[in-house]
């Protein structure tokens, strides 16, 4: 299994340093600002375009209930770095990060040559964003593999054959489960191959919850979750499931059909 993984950060001190230190271009658009240096014309314009059209799709696909519309002083912030050296060094990621957000200050963070920036980091990091605007920053009840999972579900060019690869995950005795997905440390992880069953795993489980369920139980759930921030309550509450137990049962046996 190939796929893009990107990473997510809440807080990062040193970059601001370093990105008040760059003299960066900006390039503007109704609800985006880009910070670039030597990105073309065509390129800004491109990445906008895609962008506006993701911030309106993405709140319609989920329902999401939104109170911030990103305007004028509010607009999200794209920093786009020349290089992947740049990236990394300004950012601290490990060498598989694409991409990353930072959700409470609408900012996402790049680099010209990520691959499949329009088609998958783009709207992942969205995904970021517009998630936590909806389920609240500062709610500890929200467990990262549904974040991620959310963000996972916009990119357009998802892996094929998941199912059947987690399938032999679990065959093997290598599948990580709901406890191993809650205890995983994505971003201190260095190890690529785990970083993308995490990512994997967490969107066949948001994928299970809505091909299962559909699409309005699952913005119930994350309604319960953002106003009770329990999960277990939330998923007793929306879907009926008695714990954390009980769903990794049902996702798994889902996996296994």
């Amino acid at each position: 299994m190939r796929r893009i993984v990107l990473f997510i950060s809440f807080l990062f001190i040193p970059f601001f340093i370093i990105a008040e230190a760059q003299d960066w271009n900006i390039f503007k658009s109704t609800h985006f600002l880009v910070y670039y240096d030597k990105a073309g014309q065509e390129q800004l314009e491109r990445l906008t375009q895609r962008a506006e059209e993701y911030y309106n799709a993405i709140t319609d696909d989920f329902g999401f209930t939104r109170f911030n519309f990103w305007t004028w002083d509010d607009r999200a912030k794209i920093y786009l770095f020349d290089s992947q050296e740049e990236y990394m060094n300004a950012t601290g990621t490990p060498a598989w990060s694409g991409g990353q957000a930072m959700a409470s200050s609408k900012v996402i963070r790049t680099f010209i040559t990520a691959p499949d920036f329009l088609e998958n980091i783009l709207p992942h990091e969205m995904g970021h964003i517009i998630f936590r605007e909806m389920m609240g920053f500062d709610n500890p009840a929200v467990p990262l593999w549904l974040e991620e999972g959310v963000a996972t579900y916009q990119e357009k060019q998802r892996a094929p054959g998941v199912k059947k690869y987690l399938a032999g995950r679990i065959k093997d005795g290598s599948f990580m489960g709901l406890s191993g997905l809650e205890s995983f440390d994505l971003a201190n992880s260095k190890d690529r191959e785990k970083v993308e069953l995490f990512y994997l795993e967490s969107y066949s489980l948001l994928n299970y919850l809505i091909s299962e369920f559909g699409k309005d139980r699952f913005v119930l759930f994350c309604q319960n979750l953002r106003d009770y921030k329990d999960l277990t309550r939330a998923l007793a509450l929306t879907y009926s499931f008695s714990g954390r137990e009980e769903l990794e049962s049902s996702w798994r046996a889902r996996i296994l059909q």
